[in-house]
């Protein structure tokens, strides 16, 4: 079957979506889609889309419905995985209907936000070697936002502290790398590689672990049905990945670069910056240098660190952006954005402790009379003991979970 074919049902269910609306009874409680179209509607909010809008006041497309692309890309492996969820078809119809409300406003804005990110985070996937599909987890857990921040994770991809350690990316000194987008999206891509290597050619459950852990994503069946929460951010997954890359629609890439280019840096004269003497002084407010520098967490931010990492804004709009009139220049060029590389372990290490860590799997799924000692007898050089540690097993097993044996080919 072709990849058109593989869309095609899709899209003449958008037709039908576009003129029935579900009935309230059904709408009771929000779903995770609407949930999600909500965040969108307030990311666009933030201060450096609101630039962007002012700058290119015609963004917006105004047919009320998106052209399928001529030439359809075909599915990748992590959106094969997830045909399964496409069988469930009022979870997709919702989902269709929240990107086409209001002239598809939604989907509109998550392709402008795209366009500042997404080519950077495409050629990260593309040198690993991953399925292009995963920078959408991008749009579905921050709205493309580095100051995400919910539960204890934060930046675009929702690092936690412990995996933020992990790849080296500390926060200590004012500073939170988990948010600075390039860093951030390189420990992304590696921990993805380090789940591939415990889960091969299972893309979703991959997608699973990175979300709720290793032993969890073992024991997930791998289908729609075992946990309703992790079926919702699928299902939107899928449709979301597929139709942004189905769709004709602008691109922003070098929009978003003019803009860049005229923000200017912050002024650093002595040892740094204040934040609080930059607010008290009316060159920015709090929740504007939040927005704009999320990864700047303290009240002092040294001048080679500032360097460092970059700490240009939008030029002053006082309507907009609440900002000074003025703004003095250093000698930095205008808007430029330095990334220096990651303060991270050395390779070396990284692929040390990944390797150890991420064992490859033989999903074993539990039968009638299994035991932990009768399985480990079946896969030679494995123990009960390897089976427990592995599957984080500390009572009994369960008939039709599933189990990590360790491959040790």
């Amino acid at each position: 079957m072709s990849s058109k074919a593989h869309f095609l049902p899709l899209f003449i269910c958008i037709n039908v979506i576009a003129l029935v609306m579900i009935p309230s009874a059904e709408c009771s409680a929000q779903s995770l889609a609407e949930q999600w179209s909500s965040r969108v509607q307030q990311r666009s909010e933030l201060l450096d889309f609101r630039e962007f809008e002012r700058a290119n006041p015609d963004w917006k497309v105004q047919e009320s419905k998106p052209s399928l692309k001529a030439a359809v890309p075909a599915l990748d492996e992590l959106e094969t995985a997830l045909l399964p969820w496409g069988e469930n078809k009022p979870a997709i119809d919702q989902t269709m209907q929240v990107l086409f409300e209001n002239n598809y406003h939604c989907a509109q804005i998550i392709g402008v936000l795209h366009g500042r990110y997404g080519g950077f985070i495409e050629r990260e996937l593309e040198a690993a070697s991953l399925p292009s599909s995963f920078q959408w987890v991008a749009g579905l857990i921050s709205v493309f936002n580095a100051a995400h921040e919910e539960k204890g994770a934060a930046g675009i991809w929702g690092i936690n502290s412990d995996l933020g350690q992990a790849h080296g990316l500390i926060q200590a000194n004012g500073i939170d790398q988990r948010k600075l987008v390039v860093e951030s999206t390189r420990a992304f891509v590696r921990e993805l590689e380090r789940l591939e290597r415990r889960f091969p050619n299972d893309a979703h459950r991959v997608l699973v672990a990175y979300w709720k852990g290793m032993a969890y994503a073992t024991r997930w069946t791998g289908k729609p049905g075992y946990d309703k929460s992790i079926d919702e951010q699928l299902t939107l997954l899928k449709v979301l990945s597929r139709f942004m890359v189905n769709i004709e629609r602008p691109s922003f890439d070098l929009d978003w670069v003019e803009q860049a280019q005229t923000w200017q840096p912050l002024p650093c004269e002595g040892e740094g910056i204040n934040r609080s003497q930059l607010i008290a002084e009316g060159v920015i407010n709090g929740p504007a240098l939040s927005a704009l520098l999320p990864w700047w967490t303290s009240d002092f931010l040294s001048c080679a660190d500032a360097q460092k990492y970059g700490t240009s804004i939008p030029r002053p709009h006082a309507e907009q952006l609440e900002l000074a009139p003025e703004l003095p220049k250093t000698d930095t060029p205008s808007g430029e954005t330095v990334h220096a590389e990651p303060s991270l372990p050395s390779v070396a290490v990284i692929e040390e402790s990944a390797s150890i860590a991420a064992v490859r799997c033989i999903l074993h799924t539990v039968k009638k009379g299994d035991t932990l000692w009768n399985i480990a007898q079946r896969y030679p050089g494995t123990t009960p003991e390897d089976l427990a540690e592995i599957n984080e097993i500390s009572d009994y097993i369960r008939i039709g979970q599933t189990l990590c044996v360790p491959d040790l080919k």
